[in-house]
């Protein structure tokens, strides 16, 4: 019980520095209307560009689309707020190499950190979601037992986000003042080959498979079948829900002890050239 209460002192107090160094360089007001402004006009831009590509008409894509955008602004808040806190830490805040050499689990302090993003990322979604298919009317066709599924297939989701987070935070530790262009860059490219916004069937077969070995490929898409009652990728569109449920869990396991290796190595490797505590922004 002491290894488990320690860890979750750790984590909780790394939620705590990731939410103040968020949120208090304002006001709560004006930090909830920046919190939600970026995530929300980005989405409505999207959708606005979709009704103007189909001069108006709300087809049966549109709700594909609206929950594909939802979540991939987890994919984007939580995979980006764990890289930077590499980043922010070692050059702006000069206090990596402190965290390093303490008693704190890099582990649990990342996992904390990207926390805080994923709270304030919920908010957005959840305004996202009331907003759109109220405003357009739209209706849910949720499976048998959805209230069961849902939470547990979200829960699984959200967990391969921090695993990706694992991977881009323990890449930062080698890399220099590039390591934020190329975390933003990997938000575009999990935008295009998850099917967030469009099916993966538009792509040549050799890309459309990439995609498919991406968590949040098969998260996306269960999401969808759990709330709409299909998906919409070819591949992943005839699949139960207890087969999408299978293979997020095992794509979970594997992607989880790869990045903890990798994580381990890069930790090694920043250690032995003196990279943890360098500057490169200067």
């Amino acid at each position: 019980m002491g290894v488990v209460r320690r860890l979750f002192l750790n984590f909780k107090t790394s939620f705590f520095l990731g939410w103040k160094i968020e949120s208090n360089w304002t006001d709560p007001f004006l930090f909830t209307i920046y919190s939600l402004a970026k995530p929300l006009s980005s989405s409505f831009i999207l959708i606005i560009m979709y009704l103007i590509i189909t001069r108006g008409k709300i087809g049966l894509t549109f709700p594909h689309l609206l929950i594909g955008n939802a979540l991939h602004l987890y994919t984007a808040n939580v995979l980006f707020g764990m890289a930077w806190a590499v980043i922010d830490d070692r050059e702006f805040y000069e206090t990596l190499k402190y965290i390093y050499i303490s008693p704190v689990n890099l582990f649990i302090y990342l996992t904390g950190r990207g926390f805080a993003k994923f709270i304030t990322t919920s908010v957005s979604v959840g305004i996202l979601i009331f907003v759109s298919f109220t405003f357009f009317k739209l209706s849910l066709n949720p499976i048998a037992g959805w209230f069961i599924i849902l939470p547990l297939f979200f829960i699984l989701g959200v967990f391969s986000l921090f695993i990706i987070g694992y991977f881009f935070a323990g890449l930062n530790f080698l890399i220099a003042k590039n390591g934020w262009f190329l975390t933003q860059s990997a938000t575009g490219i999990f935008l295009l080959f998850t099917g967030a916004i469009f099916p993966l069937d538009v792509f040549p077969p050799f890309l459309r498979n990439i995609g498919y070995f991406i968590p949040q490929t098969i998260w996306m898409d269960g999401m969808r079948k759990i709330l709409l009652g299909t998906g919409w990728n070819s591949l992943t569109k005839d699949m139960s829900i207890l087969t999408l449920t299978k293979i997020l869990l095992i794509q979970n396991v594997v992607y989880f002890v790869l990045v903890t290796l990798f994580f381990s190595v890069s930790l090694f490797v920043a250690r032995r050239n003196g990279l943890i505590d360098q500057k490169t922004l200067d």
